[in-house]
């Protein structure tokens, strides 16, 4: 009878894979073959303006959940798991809001250029509508419908780069975000169809109780996520300070198109794996080691073979394509290649942190990237050359990941 259920288990973990692989993968192809496009239309300045603004909305939206969106899917219930999408739908605005508020004052002190203060105000209500999406796509995690979380993966891709070749005309610097803004909120109205029955009454002292039991999570897993969301997104607005906005046009296409499959394994197997490893966790199942070195084999084998390819074949074409735009695009791949394996190793599993309550150690880690990027940001820009900020951040960067990596396999080997 065990043997019935596991395999029947097994089967599920792998179709809900399977299911969340082929939107992704759909997802990414857009995005990758038509943003290839975009990005020749548009070139270096107005991408670097975007990765700004992708950088503070990416940092933005960890913080205006307070990280309190895992409760969705770690809840114990049905209604619990309801209760924390509504407390998050109220909460959500006025933290946000907060957040810009901080921003915008830093912007005033700084003296930012004006383009730069129209992109903090695009970026809080793009910061708005992706906090609400991914809100969402906890809730979709939760009742196991991988289906349609998997769909409006696609969906975004599709409309994000529709709307962006759409803008090019009347906005050749800004069409890039207000696609982005545009698209993401499209997909808010369908999520907001699709979850419109869950809002109602918030029991705020069934809240702070839970608050109180899952205390861990703003107290270190959020001061963590915030600092390794700092450490990955950070660098194109530092790169667009120091050296300007080409080259943080340069280091934020490098890193999108080495982080493609990145995101594509991590996108289809994350999500199923948080709410796997959970279960398993619960059921104290010894598969859960074997399962996570599976996964990790897997995962580095598939970023070999590609950043193998990228380096050798992808970038000839690149070039070639561009022709004489995007200048250090080829540098940039490559040194970047090695932080980009690493992470893979690790990413679609760092929900371990949360599942094995090791938030602390996820704050240590994410302080030693953070402090990555100011020490090669300094580097660069005492040397004249962004070169070695480049170098200093994939290596350093990649052995940082692969003995966090080490030390959550040993973990789980040790609890098995």
């Amino acid at each position: 009878m065990t043997t019935k259920v596991n395999k029947k288990t097994v089967s599920s973990f792998l179709k809900n894979i399977l299911i969340m692989f082929r939107g992704t993968l759909i997802a990414q192809a857009i995005t990758v073959f038509i943003g290839i496009y975009i990005a020749k239309l548009y070139g270096e300045n107005a991408y670097g303006y975007f990765g700004f603004f992708i950088s503070i909305v990416s940092v933005s939206s960890i913080i205006g959940t307070l990280q309190l969106e895992n409760c969705i899917v770690t809840a114990k219930s049905k209604e619990e798991s309801r209760q924390w999408f509504r407390f998050l739908t109220f909460s959500i605005p006025i933290v946000i809001t907060l957040v810009f508020l901080l921003l915008m004052s830093f912007s005033m002190v700084i003296e930012l250029e004006k383009l730069n203060s129209t992109i903090l105000i695009l970026a809080f209500f793009g910061s708005l509508l992706v906090t609400y999406n991914l809100k969402h796509q906890h809730l979709y995690t939760f009742d196991k419908r991988f289906l349609i979380l998997s769909n409006t993966k696609i969906f975004t891709a599709f409309f994000t780069v529709l709307f962006q070749y759409l803008f090019y005309t009347s906005f050749p610097i800004l069409g890039l975000i207000y696609g982005f803004c545009i698209s993401q909120f499209t997909v808010l109205v369908f999520n907001f169809y699709q979850h419109n029955k869950n809002l109602g009454k918030i029991n705020f002292n069934k809240i702070k109780t839970e608050i109180k039991t899952n205390s861990s999570i703003i107290s270190y897993l959020l001061p963590s996520n915030v600092i390794n969301s700092l450490g990955h997104n950070l660098m194109p607005i530092l790169i667009l300070f120091f050296f300007g906005v080409e080259k943080a046009g340069v280091y934020f296409f490098s890193t999108k198109i080495l982080a493609t499959p990145l995101f594509l394994i991590s996108s289809s197997i994350s999500q199923v794996y948080f709410k796997e490893s959970i279960d398993l966790k619960k059921n104290k199942d010894r598969n859960l080691f074997k399962k996570t070195k599976k996964i990790v084999a897997l995962n580095l084998v598939l970023m070999s073979c590609f950043v193998l390819v990228i380096n050798t074949i992808g970038i000839s074409i690149l070039e070639y394509f561009f022709e004489n735009q995007w200048a250090d695009l080829r540098s940039f791949i490559l040194i970047l290649s090695f932080l980009i394996i690493a992470r893979s190793t690790f990413n679609p599993i760092s929900s371990l942190i949360v599942v094995l309550d090791k938030n602390k150690t996820g704050l240590f880690f994410n302080c030693y990237l953070f402090a990555i990027n100011f020490i090669a940001i300094y580097l660069g820009a005492f040397l004249n050359d962004i070169l070695v900020t480049v170098i200093v951040v994939s290596l350093f960067g990649g052995i940082g990941y692969l003995v966090l990596l080490n030390y959550f396999l040993k973990q789980l080997k040790n609890n098995k």
